[in-house]
Formats: structure tokens, sequence, C-alpha cells
């Protein structure tokens, strides 16, 4: 070989090295996965009333979704997120399982159930 090629050859694994470093560098980083499955279950705490709910998205760009839903028990409603793709809303909820349970006294986002 001469020196041009094992110049080029260098170059390419450095390039390759480098690759692959930044590569693993942001798998250890809390990133949403775009195809990764996500759960939201809505669990109703009120003593035998029906809690009326309609669900949308918005913001569905890779890695910024958001779910909203709009509650409604006879004269009280709210608006709230049931899920959000980013790290601190996912620790609030619990990772990829978020609960939000309905009580008489509001709407609660919990990891236990």
């Amino acid at each position: 070989m001469n020196q041009r090629t094992i110049s080029h050859l260098s170059s390419f694994w450095l390039v390759l090295v480098l690759a692959f470093g930044l590569s693993l560098s942001s798998a250890f980083t809390v990133i949403p996965k775009p195809l990764r499955n996500n759960y939201v279950r809505i669990v109703n705490n009120l003593n035998n009333k029906l809690l009326y709910y309609h669900c949308k998205s918005r913001d569905n760009v890779i890695g910024t979704t958001l779910y909203y839903c709009k509650f409604w028990e006879d004269k009280f409603h709210a608006v709230f997120d049931v899920f959000r793709s980013n790290e601190k809303f996912q620790k609030e909820c619990g990772g990829d399982h978020c609960i939000l349970i309905a009580q008489k006294d509001g709407l609660y986002l919990s990891i236990y159930y």
C-alpha cells in the first residue's frame, strides 16, 4: 500500500470511530423513541358516576407528540395533558405507561395504581 491509500484508510477509520462514539453517547440519554408504544390509562374513581372524555393529539412531530383530553362529569370539566414526549413528563407519569386518575377533587397523574 502506498502512503496515500493508508492516509485515506486512516481517515475512514477516524470518521467511523467518531460516528460510533457519538451514537453511543446519545444512546445513554433519555430520548423518546419514535416507534416506542406509550400507553395512557384513565381510571374513573368517581363513585359510580360516568366520566366523559374526548382526547386528541397535537404536535405530531417525532419526539414532540402531545396528547390531551377534555374531561367532564355533570357540571365540572377540565382539559389535561395526558401524555407529552419529554423526559420530565415521562418521569412524572411513570415512563411508557401513564396513569391518569379522576377523583372527586381532581385529576391526578400516578405511577402507582
